[in-house]
């Protein structure tokens, strides 16, 4: 190459020169993510449990914590943070770094009642989050302290009735929460809701009967029906738990087309790498078709579910609709 043309074509020349290092940087920016994607995780992963220790969610987030360590090898720390309905959990997770190693176990309170009972939120639903996977379908037993002399979801109502204002219900989830509200306007009854910070808090003081009663999801309550500590009325679900075959669905008990129910699963920050998000969910996936994982969690009322982070997503959006209905009909004022 003349001189004389390399005069004529400066600009030409002069990138044409630069063209191997940008061809190696280019080499090196593709390969980044796939080195990345091959040490994926690269440390502990953090589980944040947005509610208190020894609840349901908690139950479940240490069984299957225990196996997803195993499968990722690395260590999955619980990390219980509890507070105002799961809002502190959520936004810890929406702040976190979106690098795959802090993950958020989601609750449709969090993504599909929240946006509708709360004025502000710290995050959005949908924009804060990447939905990794579900891991469960769970449905509501109406649990009762044996106190309360109601053998029968009609003679429960039946006393509220005649009682207005008397009996009280624990408020130890936001699902739970909307749940019992629904029951109230469904039966025309008069129940004071007293709150907690989380089921475990709930279940403590319906034991020992400073309230009558709960909705929570039957993890965790399952020893207590057995023990005849609590007296399981109904499930909220389309069909008979498996954790509870002799229990009617609020329907079958008379409460005509009752149904609630909630989803559980995994999520991340947004931004969070794909090849993080498709290593998370392939674990998960593993993890939940663990036979003995199966029958602890199916024994306990959660029933293992699972799909692409597609569908998980579709699933809550469609949840977020569903919740925005029900709440519209009972007369829920966002606070």
């Amino acid at each position: 190459m003349t001189d004389a043309f390399r005069a004529a074509q400066p600009g030409r020349y002069r990138h044409a020169r630069k063209l191997p290092a940008i061809l190696a940087a280019s080499a090196l920016g593709l390969a980044a993510p796939v080195g990345l994607s091959q040490t994926y995780p690269g440390k502990p992963v953090r589980l944040v449990v947005p509610f208190a220790a020894g609840g349901t969610t908690d139950v479940v987030a240490r069984l299957l914590s225990q196996k997803f360590a195993e499968r990722l090898e690395q260590p999955v720390i619980v990390e219980n943070r509890p507070g105002g309905d799961t809002i502190i959990g959520a936004e810890a997770v929406a702040k976190a770094a979106p690098d795959g190693h802090t993950i958020l176990l989601t609750t449709s309170s969090t993504i599909a009642i929240l946006p509708h009972t709360r004025k502000q939120l710290p995050y959005d639903p949908f924009k804060s989050f990447v939905h990794v996977a579900q891991i469960a379908y769970i449905q509501f037993v109406l649990a009762v302290n044996p106190s309360v002399p109601a053998a029968s979801v009609a003679e429960l109502i039946a006393l509220a009735r005649s009682q207005p204002g008397r009996l009280t219900y624990a408020r130890g989830s936001e699902s739970g929460h909307i749940t019992a509200e629904m029951f109230k306007a469904a039966t025309g009854t008069d129940i004071v809701h007293v709150q907690y910070k989380g089921s475990a808090l709930a279940t403590t003081d319906l034991l020992s009967g400073h309230v009558d009663m709960m909705f929570t999801a039957i993890a965790g309550v399952v020893p207590y029906f057995t023990a005849k500590r609590l007296k399981p009325l109904a499930v909220s679900g389309e069909r008979r738990s498996p954790a509870l075959p002799d229990v009617p669905t609020l329907s079958e008990a008379g409460v005509k087309d009752f149904e609630a129910s909630s989803l559980w699963g995994i999520s991340a920050p947004a931004a969070t790498p794909v090849f993080a998000v498709k290593k998370l969910n392939e674990e998960i996936g593993a993890v939940l078709q663990m036979p003995d994982i199966v029958e602890k969690m199916l024994a306990q009322g959660a029933e293992p579910r699972h799909g692409t982070p597609e569908q998980f997503t579709a699933l809550l959006r469609a949840d977020w609709e569903k919740q925005r209905g029900v709440l519209q009909r009972i007369g829920f004022k966002a606070e």
